[in-house]
């Protein structure tokens, strides 16, 4: 007795050291367990850990993107992961809870049409990218080469049905937002004050960088100051001929490292020249930089000469694109002279495709532009003047003073839209944001990360 009461004891003993390790789970019960509840709606673990293990996914994959360009990729938080994938996954159940509540859930036939011509074009556009993946170079064609990937698809979980439930749940999604938003406006008197920050703003920052306002403009971004100085010019460019352009990038090619070399050539004989006026120099070391003085002298003239030799090529490539070119650009000068409107001649002859319908906004001393465009530009004096034709990197230019650019705050009508639209959608952003938050606190929300990490 007292022998089986010890193994009996031990076997106790052994369960409570290896803990759960000999309990084995059932799938199908573990897979049914538990880990959200949101006002009596359950999410088992296996429906959960599909949407968590794509969390993952995604993650891993921007890690790989960073690291595939040699950057610091951000850490992985598991913990944090898991946390936002329960919030996100709470917040889609009280969501769709909230829209089936408002019967926003029933699509209309029309919805339903869109719905479906949505998710055939997801569709397409997924097979389309699985056909240049992984059937690039096959023989099939076809009836068999759309099979072929249609059956590749639907390995990966791909399918036109997917699709469709993708794009019922977002147009369901997208009434539950419009309906949350719908009372939401603006009024003149905000968009008034909004656009009277970004006037102060711009006056100021354009006070420290006069040539921020031509820049904004090139770079289609809003201004709503103007300083003082600026004028709308024209052109019509006319361009180098390919072939003389070709000869000219060419040129300019084989001058580029013959500069560098001078420059090279050039600190070398530099550093040389400052180690001959050490003190206490011993005999051996002054005759060394004496003689390595000449060396450096003749690699320096050397380099000199043979940039001198590209320069000359360089100057002859241009000059013979200008010859090439002259003609054509004095044709455009004499017709404006002679009284042609000039937009006619724009149409007809420039060869510059992103020049504003207005022209461009440029001051005195505006360095994102040619100075072979901006000085002739700036010397002409009254509204529709127009330059003789000017040598620019591009070919000739011809320019025409278009109009005075008003100095101060820009007119509000001309930006009101963009300023109330931009407005609106912050508002509205704001505002669904915080209904969603009232829909989620006002919900009996229960969550069990310890189901999915056990």
């Amino acid at each position: 007795m007292k022998k089986h009461a010890l193994l009996a004891l031990l076997l106790a003993l052994l369960l409570t050291l290896t803990g759960c390790s000999l309990v084995v789970k059932d799938p199908v019960v573990d897979a049914a367990r538990t880990v959200i509840s949101v006002n009596g709606e359950v999410k088992n673990k296996e429906a959960f850990m599909k949407e968590y293990d794509a969390a993952l996914f995604q993650q891993q994959q921007l890690i790989a993107m960073y690291q595939s360009y040699g950057l610091q990729a951000p850490a992985m938080d598991e913990a944090q992961l898991l946390q936002d994938t329960l919030d996100n996954s709470v917040r889609q159940m009280v969501l769709e809870q909230k829209a089936k509540e408002l019967k926003l859930d029933v699509l209309t036939p029309e919805e339903q049409a869109d719905a479906d011509e949505d998710a055939k074009s997801h569709f397409e556009s997924e097979l389309n990218y699985i056909k240049s993946q992984f059937f690039a170079g096959t023989t099939l064609e076809g009836d068999a080469l759309d099979a072929a990937v249609r059956e590749r698809a639907a390995q990966e979980g791909i399918t036109e049905e997917t699709f469709k439930q993708d794009g019922i749940d977002h147009t369901v999604m997208d009434k539950l937002r419009a309906d949350a938003i719908k009372d939401v406006t603006v009024t003149a008197e905000e968009i008034q004050a909004e656009f009277d920050t970004r006037v102060e703003n711009d006056k100021q920052a354009f006070a420290d960088n006069l040539n921020g306002y031509g820049q904004a403009l090139l770079q289609g971004t809003p201004a709503y100051f103007v300083p003082a100085g600026y004028r709308y010019v024209k052109q019509v460019l006319v361009k180098f001929t390919a072939e003389d352009q070709t000869a000219i990038d060419s040129a300019r090619a084989a001058l580029t490292p013959l500069t560098t070399a001078i420059t090279t050539a050039q600190t070398a004989f530099d550093q040389n020249e400052e180690a001959l006026k050490a003190e206490n120099l011993s005999a051996e070391d002054l005759q060394a930089l004496t003689d390595k003085k000449a060396e450096l002298q003749a690699a320096l003239d050397q380099a000199k000469s043979d940039a001198a030799v590209a320069e000359q090529n360089l100057t002859a490539a241009t000059e013979k694109g200008y010859a090439g070119i002259a003609e054509k650009a004095q044709e455009v000068y004499t017709r404006a002279l002679g009284g042609e409107n000039f937009d006619e001649l724009i149409k007809e002859f420039n060869e510059d495709p992103g020049q504003p319908a207005q022209g461009y906004a440029i001051r005195k001393g505006f360095t994102d532009f040619d100075e072979a465009f901006v000085t002739p530009a700036m010397a002409l004096e009254n509204p529709g003047d127009v330059a003789e034709p000017s040598k620019g990197m591009y070919g000739y230019y011809i320019v025409q003073y278009a109009a005075p650019v008003k100095e101060g705050a820009v007119d509000l009508t001309t930006v009101k839209d963009a300023i109330q639209n931009e407005l609106l959608t912050a508002r509205q952003e704001e505002v669904y944001e915080s209904t969603v938050q009232q829909w989620i606190s006002a919900s009996e929300v229960s969550t069990f990360p310890e189901v999915a990490k056990d």
